[in-house]
């Protein structure tokens, strides 16, 4: 039987593995899901409908599946709710919105999200991201596997970052950022995350993701000119025909697109 403690509120609905553990002055309200060896160290509120897999950790002040902040949204009704995977880690004050639809708003499995960052209503995380502390992103953003957004960095609703991306701390991007690309200061520069790609065992692609960067930020083609030229020119890589279909895909256009008179650079030592 889970161990709660006796100053919490568990709600009936409510289903729990049996190792689970609720620390002090929690709240579990409606229908809420908790998986084996979830803990809530204390004053958390988890408000369903939720589902919640295996071996999460929510520290104090997390709050997640309350109604999006709309205008439009009534706090009353009953939506998709939130869906967390396993193995993730909730600081102290993350917190999570409900969606508006019938998707849940979704993180994957392995992430970190750190003190005060927040999901809006409708965002889908993938795997093994980090979102550093009051990080903030809007309504139906979606971010793919091991991306990194550092302390205060802001994603505009409906934007999408490519897997292995990095938004660097105090940036705000509201256009798609592709994969393997990082997004930092001054003046919203770009570089390849080559740390990334060969942390990730991705060496070998580096060369055609290079010549995919320069095509796409350097020799400042129109989108579907500079995706044709990767198509064309990058070997069929699978990394660099990632980051074409990536672009193809884009509705609101990529990040660098808004800032043709800064000068780009790949950030590559050797």
């Amino acid at each position: 039987m889970a161990h709660i403690h006796p100053t919490s509120i568990v709600d009936e609905q409510a289903r729990l593995a049996p190792d689970v553990e609720v620390g002090p002055f929690c709240i579990i309200q409606g229908n809420v899901t908790l998986g084996a060896g979830c803990r809530l160290v204390s004053h958390v509120h988890l408000k369903g409908p939720m589902v919640v897999g295996e071996n999460n950790l929510f520290y104090p002040q997390v709050c997640m599946g309350f109604s999006p902040q709309s205008r439009r949204e009534d706090p009353a009704a009953v939506k998709a709710g939130v869906k967390i995977g396993n193995d993730n880690l909730f600081r102290e004050g993350v917190t999570i919105h409900r969606a508006s639809a019938e998707i849940p708003t979704t993180v994957g499995n392995d992430n970190y999200l750190m003190a005060f960052s927040h999901l809006g209503h409708d965002v889908i995380v993938g795997n093994q991201c980090t979102i550093a502390n009051a990080a903030l992103i809007a309504g139906h953003v979606v971010i793919d596997d091991k991306v990194n957004i550092g302390g205060t960095g802001a994603v505009h609703q409906f934007c999408r970052v490519g897997r292995m991306s990095m938004i660097s701390g105090t940036m705000g991007i509201t256009r798609d950022l592709p994969p393997f690309i990082m997004v930092h200061q001054p003046i919203g520069q770009v570089s390849l995350n080559l740390i990334g790609l060969r942390r990730n065992g991705y060496s070998q692609h580096i060369s055609a993701i290079k010549r995919a960067f320069r095509i796409l930020f350097r020799e400042r083609h129109t989108n579907p000119v500079a995706v044709k030229l990767i198509r064309e020119q990058c070997g069929d890589d699978p990394l660099a025909m990632e980051i074409a279909d990536f672009v193809d895909q884009s509705q609101r256009g990529i990040v660098p697109s808004a800032l043709k008179h800064v000068k780009f650079e790949d950030n590559d030592s050797d």
